[in-house]
């Protein structure tokens, strides 16, 4: 301790002074100087003043030097020792009730945020990958992988089929089938249609089957004898060609396809109009509504999807339960190690993007809503409350006990640690305070009989 050094260095400087100036005196015996005088009387003094509080600093903790030899000033010392009851009492009252009284914790309680420490906290440790985020990522591991994949696919197939009976579906499939004509897939489902059926039409064997059927119709027509006369006789004179009435039919074929592949012309954009005009007896035609809902509920009973789920959650708790996910800087790259029953890597990939969004769009939407931050808030001081309730009487006792459990020579150390350095500053001021005493003292006493008694009484000294 600073003081402490400079106390003693202090008293040590002082008693030297003392006995210099001493020395000094008895070689002015016959002519003595003021200003010798001066300085012996406020060395004098400030050495005193040192003393006195070195006794009575010390005389808190111990008993001084030698003291023990004289009962009366022996019982005034040791005075933290002697007095360990009162004091520790004391100290646990002060404590209890007023440093760290119920109102006093109370209001300094209220002017904390909890909420907000908390989420930086939290932020804190997500970010910087802390122990406790690895022992909550552990946890929620180990809740997931205790999970029954079975029972959870039973019960969301059951609630998923119960949400899907309350549900009209007729309208979802009217905006899906709409949305799908005026998407730019459709678009090329339906050239790639048209380019399969005019890659048909060309074919060797589909010009085969026309003409077949082009002369089982001629045939049909021949249905009289005059009718098949006049056909032969066509024939012959090569008017009614099978060959070329194919070929004719096919280009027109050809013609008719390539030109439905262009997005302005008129029978494409009416044929599409009549799929959209088919279409919309989902949503107007009572009776292909009825015939849609019968539909979904024999779907609903004939079609179990419990072990598909199963396979499907088994998949996702596989991806979410790796450690990697959550710690890693870049975690679709542990994807790759990740082996799955139905789920593509790309699958994977959604799923992890998906959780990582939606944990961020949670996790801000938590921290900006305000009510939630003051209800969260309020729950957490209020339990604190409670518990400030519940065990505020022991505050005391848990003080007495803690100074309790220290010896004499613990307590003694204890304070002198904490407030030591301020007591040897007493003894510092009473060094300072002694001098301007004892200087003041010299003045007085020299203006007291030499100035004021001479002249009152005419008395000389």
């Amino acid at each position: 301790m600073r003081n402490k050094r400079i106390a003693d260095w202090s008293v040590g400087v002082l008693i030297t002074l003392v006995i210099i100036i001493t020395f000094v005196k008895f070689s002015y015996e016959n002519n003595t100087n003021q200003v010798i005088e001066l300085l012996s009387f406020v060395i004098e003094a400030a050495l005193v003043g040192a003393i006195a509080d070195w006794f009575a600093i010390t005389a808190l903790f111990e008993e001084p030097f030698l003291v023990r030899k004289i009962p009366i000033i022996a019982s005034h010392t040791a005075i933290i020792s002697k007095n360990r009851k009162s004091i520790v009492d004391a100290v646990a009252n002060m404590v209890q009730n007023e440093l760290l009284s119920e109102k006093v914790l109370k209001s300094k309680i209220e002017e904390i945020s909890i909420v907000d420490r908390l989420f930086g906290f939290v932020d804190k440790s997500v970010s910087a990958r802390s122990d406790l985020f690895e022992k909550l990522v552990e946890y929620l591991i180990e809740k997931l992988n205790s999970l029954d994949t079975l029972q959870f696919a039973n019960y969301l197939e059951r609630h998923l089929k119960q949400k899907i009976e309350t549900i009209d579906i007729s309208p979802y499939i009217y905006k899906g089938v709409s949305f799908s004509i005026e998407s730019e897939e459709f678009k090329k489902i339906f050239n790639i249609t048209l380019d399969g059926v005019i890659e048909y039409i060309n074919r060797y064997s589909t010009g085969q089957i026309l003409e077949k059927f082009v002369n089982s119709i001629l045939k049909k027509d021949a249905n009289s004898l005059v009718m098949e006369k006049i056909i032969g006789l066509l024939k012959s004179v090569n008017a009614i060609n099978t060959s070329d009435i194919t070929k004719s039919i096919l280009k027109q074929s050809n013609k008719l396809l390539l030109n439905l592949k262009n997005e302005e012309d008129i029978v494409r954009l009416e044929l599409i109009n009549q799929i959209k005009l088919l279409f919309e007896k989902v949503i107007t035609d009572d009776g292909v509504k009825g015939d849609i809902e019968g539909l979904k509920m024999m779907l609903i009973k004939e079609i179990s999807l419990e072990e598909f789920l199963n396979l499907i959650i088994k998949d996702v708790i596989k991806v979410i339960t790796q450690n990697e996910i959550y710690l890693d800087t870049y975690p679709i790259d542990a994807c790759n190690n990740i082996e799955t029953n139905i789920l593509e890597k790309q699958d994977i990939i959604a799923i992890i993007t998906v959780i990582k969004n939606q944990l961020d769009i949670c996790w801000i939407g938590i921290k900006n809503d305000n009510v939630n931050k003051k209800n969260i808030d309020q729950l957490f001081k209020e339990a604190i409350f409670k518990f400030i309730e519940s065990k505020y009487q022991n505050v005391g006792q848990i003080v007495k006990q803690v100074l309790n459990n220290m010896d004499d020579e613990s307590l003694n150390d204890f304070i002198k640690q904490k407030a030591g350095n301020e007591l040897h500053g007493i003894r510092l001021n009473g060094c300072i305070v002694g001098a301007l005493f004892g200087g003041v003292v010299f003045g007085l006493t020299h203006l007291i009989y030499d100035l004021i008694l001479p002249n009152i009484f005419n008395i000389k000294f």
